[in-house]
């Protein structure tokens, strides 16, 4: 049988890898020049690479940790303590280990102590997402840890990342987030700890890319499906010419470079870029109801500036930003998790966001960018100057966080769409937990499973 997976991201990778073991011949396109997708990584330069938006892994992400194995690198992934802080009130407060909740100013006493029980308790106790699923994130607070909870740590870091919508958002996004950490015991209960894959997430795409080409498939970078149509039972899917990623993500603005038939077709792009790449007759087939639950899902875009620093920035690896006051959600030092030496002493920082579509910092330049943030820098690090930027490359990407408000699971597409032999799985579908690169693994096998059934 003949595959064609749309976009070669963890999820796309993992899908062909699978089926091109299970012995079928595996096309993958993708419109990027490399590999990855969301987890992408770039060169920084000196022949180092570092992710053009920021990942780690938890100790309990099992499905990625056993696909480093099966590819031949069980020793890939390396265990680093980990260091968090929340800025708020205008004052970093670190959160590293259980005692610094106990510590935490912003809070009153009563309130820091009901909050930790009630995440110990969601931890610990709530291994059902059902309950989760059909209350906001800001109801469930407020009824178990209280007002002052939600308006001093919740309310800020999800309009942080959600804005308007936060009051909107489901209690099942946060529940994810927090049962991550089920797995912590032992040593990693006073300080947790996070993997992070030596190299860079590159060796982990280049292992995928081989699997797939030494059965005999293909990886096409900088070639991304323009158009699919249906060709008898199977499909034809028409190719973009390269350098058609200049052009955006709409394929229905690439160049015309050919087309090929496939007994099935997985899509793993974002909903409205697999809506485009419908056909009419196709998208008849799909049907309305299946597109109205692809439409129906919103997404955030992640919006993330990479900054080489000549110095430190903080002594924190993660820092939640609670302050509505300052343009940016999170800073993530990531040479203060793997040390600078790794980079011949160089230091990166990315300064991470979440906004609409049409927010008018998507539109501005790197250099645009970090002169609107610089005040902000200078409020978590009053020291901060921008002649400690060496360097710095912004990324966006505009399908990055699907915004699940009450009732998401009932609303979510199913994987095979109806058009028989069609497969659709993106991060819409990691549910109920929220998106990442282990669950992207966990969807890709989801996905071979259905092009084969």
């Amino acid at each position: 049988m003949r595959v064609a997976v749309l976009g070669a991201g963890v999820c796309g990778l993992v899908a062909g890898h699978r089926l091109a073991r299970a012995g079928h011949a595996v096309d993958v396109y993708e419109r990027w020049p490399g590999l990855g997708g969301q987890a992408a990584t770039l060169d920084v330069g000196d022949g180092h690479r570092l992710e053009r938006y920021y990942h780690h892994l938890f100790t309990s992400d099992r499905q990625i940790a056993q696909l480093f194995a099966e590819l031949g690198m069980p020793d890939a992934i390396e265990w680093r303590p980990s260091s968090v802080a929340f800025f708020a009130r205008g004052e970093l407060h670190p959160f590293v280990t259980p005692m610094d909740l106990l510590r935490f100013a912003p809070l009153s006493p009563l309130a820091r102590v009901r909050m930790g029980a009630a995440v110990l308790a969601l931890q610990r106790f709530a291994g059902d997402p059902a309950p989760y699923a059909r209350v906001t994130a800001r109801a469930w607070i407020e009824r178990r840890m209280g007002r002052q909870a939600w308006e001093e740590v919740w309310g800020p870091l999800l309009r942080g990342k959600f804005g308007e919508r936060a009051d909107r958002i489901a209690m099942v996004w946060l529940w994810s987030k927090l049962r991550l950490r089920r797995s912590v015991r032992g040593q990693d209960v006073r300080q947790e700890r996070l993997g992070y894959p030596r190299g860079s997430w590159e060796p982990l795409f280049a292992a995928l890319a081989r699997s797939i080409e030494r059965a005999g498939g293909r990886v096409l970078t900088d070639r991304p499906a323009a158009r699919v149509s249906r060709a008898g039972a199977g499909f034809g899917v028409r190719a973009g010419a390269p350098g058609s990623f200049r052009r955006g993500h709409d394929p229905r603005e690439f160049d015309d470079a050919g087309a090929e038939r496939y007994d099935r077709v997985l899509a793993t792009v974002p909903n409205d870029v697999f809506e485009a790449l419908l056909d009419p007759a196709l998208a008849a087939e799909v049907g309305d109801e299946y597109l109205a639950r692809t439409r129906g899902i919103e997404y955030f875009a992640a919006l993330c500036l990479l900054l080489e620093l000549d110095r430190r920035f903080s002594g924190y690896y993660w820092t939640n930003v609670a302050d509505r006051a300052l343009p940016f959600v999170g800073l993530i030092e990531h040479t203060n998790f793997v040390e600078p030496e790794r980079y011949g002493g160089r230091r990166f920082l990315y300064v991470a966001n979440y906004l609409p579509h049409g927010h008018e910092l998507l539109g501005l330049g790197a250099g645009e960018l970090l002169a609107r943030y610089e005040g902000g820098l200078r409020a978590v690090n009053p020291a901060f100057s921008g002649e400690w930027v060496k360097r710095a490359w912004l990324h966006a990407e505009p399908a990055a966080q699907p915004i699940v408000t009450v009732g998401y699971g009932e609303r979510m597409p199913p994987l095979q769409t109806p058009a028989a032999g069609l497969v659709l799985a993106n991060t819409t579908q990691v549910y109920p937990e929220d998106r990442g690169t282990n669950y992207a693994v966990r969807l890709g096998e989801q996905a071979a499973r259905a092009v084969l059934g």
